[in-house]
């Protein structure tokens, strides 16, 4: 492989796992807004998006917001549909900023995200200089050396 190609790996690789992280970020910024300043309001919930997920609306000072969430594991609004009322939490300095359950901390799965930032600084390394020790091995003639 060269070390072009190496670099367009590795690219796709960085840019995959960069979305994840900016994910990642986003929740633990909803998070920790919800932590720090929620407020409990009533939400309706407008359509099933599968997988346990919902979209919802609710008001705040007269102004009204659309969230996605989870549903809150715990009766009685674990099994909310269209139309019907669930709780829903929202950041008091940022109503925008919504679920339907309080999360349990604001950074959730850390081991993952420490994984996802090695793989995510190999990556950079490959695109820098694919040939470092601490790059991706795409040819595998490393291992074949090693053997």
């Amino acid at each position: 492989m060269t070390s072009l190609q190496a670099r367009l790996a590795a690219s796709i690789i960085a840019c995959f796992l960069g979305w994840f992280l900016v994910g990642f970020t986003t929740n633990a910024w909803r998070n920790y807004w919800l932590l720090k300043d929620a407020q409990q309001g009533v939400a309706v919930v407008a359509r099933d998006l599968g997988h346990g997920a919902v979209e919802y609306r609710y008001a705040v000072n007269g102004v009204e917001y659309t969230g996605r969430s989870g549903r809150d594991w715990w009766p009685p609004y674990d099994r909310v549909g269209p139309g019907e009322k669930a709780a829903v939490y929202f950041s008091a300095s940022h109503p925008e900023l919504s679920q339907l359950y309080m999360p349990p901390a604001v950074i959730e799965g850390l081991p993952v995200v420490l994984i996802v930032l090695i793989f995510e600084t190999f990556a950079a390394v490959t695109i820098i200089n694919p040939k470092s020790g601490w790059a991706f091995d795409f040819s595998g003639k490393r291992r074949a050396d090693d053997e």
